[in-house]
């Protein structure tokens, strides 16, 4: 009976998912964009998906095969069923409920429908959540080697997908045009190449866990001096590669770049204040902002000090500034702590913005109009590098950015396992714990506030130049939330983990720019679903890690009936009387 009501959860969760996604109109916005060109639609692959991942999130939860595939069945045709009640229910009440659902027309109904009337279309609905969710149940019997393969084989054809239009353009600059007519036609793949890519994705797949494991056990068994030498093979191609990544990715890929560093860099500063300090900061936008507009005053002729200096001369001055103020907002805070010390900062970020945005300010800041004419991180447009000749547009920014960003992982590393590091951790895991033992609690909040500003503020520089100007409603809370998602999303603590949430939040929503309408509402979703499925992030830090399996267990060894713990002689004594 546990199982059955679980299958009947699930299949309601299911079925209220793809009615939800039909009714904001990720379904309907992408039924004609192509997956596999004349049999899958991205619109088709939402619309099947929830389906199947119930089938397969419900088999996990039973012991033999045959229950695994009927309850993963039940749960998808249960899913099935709702929709098509839900779709069912839409048309019945027609044409009032859609002038509140207004994404739900006439073209949607006969797409989810399948082209068929009402009473054929849902029962063929139906019909596939029963068979999609027999499949997905069908997954966890599969061994793992070879569903891994399966999984990274579909992902591929759906990235590859995906990005056709930014692989057909690269691909025409580099005259492969056979190749790109063997991928694509239309905006999809073609069957025959959706093939090929499955078969070379699921190889990867099922190749990629035993080939790093042998590599890692060659490379432990090798004398050290060997080693050594891998590590710098391995860094220079790292460098190489990094180095030649504008030449490959060409102007628009290279822009994307430029914006996943900005938010590396800033999630490398907020990393230090949450991740290390566990001092939660909703305001970091202030430091951003702070960073740019000190560049602007600095730099541009026309700001209102008017001095122009050179970037590289400028750049000492607007860290050092931007260090005080971040003691400056530091030092009301010192006595808050979680939710209060959120909001208090929440305030500072939109105190600067409202300060920079004001006509009081507006001598100084520009107001609305902002800044303009702040010269590029180089003064003259353009540089040359060895073998790699001119440099110019968004490549004269990435170099520089890679640069910072370097430098900034270095000193966040340096100081994770430094002094200062264990003393904020010790903060992060109980304050008063950490007091009790001599940790200096205020200098080590206004230290880490002051390292933050200082690595945000250098986002907010090269930003400024990059964009040769600045206004105030560029820096809005929504950025301060999207750096504390990308700290969350790649591992709080975890400076890899800040570049992979940087690429995952910011470079593929800039790649599949046909999201963009729907770009928040993936956001939250992503989100809950990492909160759920794995809290401790995509490249967790060891400690951080450890502390919430280990709190997990706590609660699931606190759920455990106390009885069975007890020993015969506590078992017997009376329970003592409460005061």
């Amino acid at each position: 009976m546990a199982q059955l009501r679980r299958a009947t959860v699930i299949g309601l969760v299911v079925g209220i998912v793809m009615l939800y996604l039909a009714g904001v109109g990720l379904i309907g916005a992408f039924a004609n964009r192509e997956v596999v060109t004349e049999y899958l639609s991205l619109g088709q692959l939402m619309l099947l998906a929830p389906l199947l991942l119930g089938g397969y999130a419900m088999a996990r939860q039973a012991a033999s095969v045959i229950q695994r595939l009927a309850i993963g069945a039940m749960a998808g045709g249960m899913g099935g069923a709702v929709f098509a009640l839900g779709i069912l229910a839409v048309l019945a009440l027609s044409p009032g409920i859609r002038d509140v659902f207004i994404r739900i027309n006439e073209n949607l109904l006969s797409f989810v429908l399948f082209g068929l009337d009402p009473g054929p279309g849902a029962l063929l609905i139906v019909g596939l959540g029963l068979g999609l969710g027999l499949v997905g149940a069908s997954l966890p019997v599969v061994p793992p080697s070879v569903r891994r393969g399966l999984l990274s084989g579909v992902a591929g054809v759906i990235l590859m997908s995906m990005l056709e239009p930014f692989v057909r353009p690269r691909l025409t600059d580099f005259d492969l045009h056979d190749v790109v007519v063997f991928l694509y036609q239309a905006r999809g793949l073609r069957p025959v190449a959706a093939l090929v890519v499955f078969a070379v994705s699921a190889l990867l797949g099922l190749g990629w866990r035993p080939a790093r494991a042998e590599v890692s056990r060659r490379f432990a068994e090798a004398d050290p001096g060997a080693q050594r030498m891998w590590r710098w093979v391995a860094a220079l191609l790292v460098i190489a590669f990094i180095v030649t990544l504008p030449q490959l990715t060409g102007v628009f890929l290279t822009q994307v770049l430029v914006l996943v560093g900005l938010y590396v860099l800033l999630g490398l500063g907020l990393n230090i204040v949450v991740g290390y300090a566990g001092l939660l900061d909703l305001g970091y936008v202030a430091f951003y902002a702070v960073g740019a507009y000190f560049t602007a005053l600095l730099t541009s002729p026309t700001s209102s000090l008017g001095i122009g200096l050179n970037f590289w001369v400028a750049l000492p001055l607007v860290v050092l500034g931007s260090a005080m103020i971040g003691l400056f907002i530091g030092a009301p805070v010192l006595r808050l702590r979680g939710d209060y010390l959120a909001i208090v900062t929440l305030g500072f970020g939109e105190i600067a913005r409202v300060l920079f945005l004001s006509d009081a300010l507006a001598p100084w800041f520009g107001g609305v109009q902002g800044i303009l004419s702040i010269p590029d991180i180089i003064g003259e447009g353009t540089y040359a590098l060895p073998l790699l000749g001119e440099i110019r547009g968004p490549a004269a920014t990435y170099y520089p950015l890679v640069g910072f960003c370097l430098v900034a992982a270095f000193v966040a590393w340096r100081l994770k396992y430094s002094r200062t590091g264990r003393a904020w951790n010790a903060m992060r895991e109980d304050e008063d714990v950490a007091q009790a033992t001599g940790v200096n609690i205020v200098n080590y909040k206004l230290l880490a506030f002051a390292m933050g500003a200082a690595i945000g503020c250098l986002g907010g520089a090269i930003f400024a130049t990059h964009l040769e100007s600045v206004f105030p409603g560029t820096f809005n809370v929504l950025v301060s939330i999207t750096v504390l998602a990308v700290v969350i999303l790649g591992g709080m603590g975890s400076i890899p983990g800040v570049v992979l949430g940087s690429f995952a939040l910011i470079g593929l929503p800039e790649l599949l720019r046909e999201f963009a309408e729907f770009k928040l509402l993936v956001y939250g979703g992503v989100l809950v679903l990492m909160m759920i499925l794995r809290p401790e992030g995509f490249v967790p830090d060891v400690t951080r890690r450890r502390e919430l399996h280990e709190a997990e267990e706590g609660e699931e060894d606190e759920g455990d009936d106390g009885d069975e713990n007890l020993t015969p002689r506590d078992a017997t004594q009376p329970a003592p009387i409460q005061a």
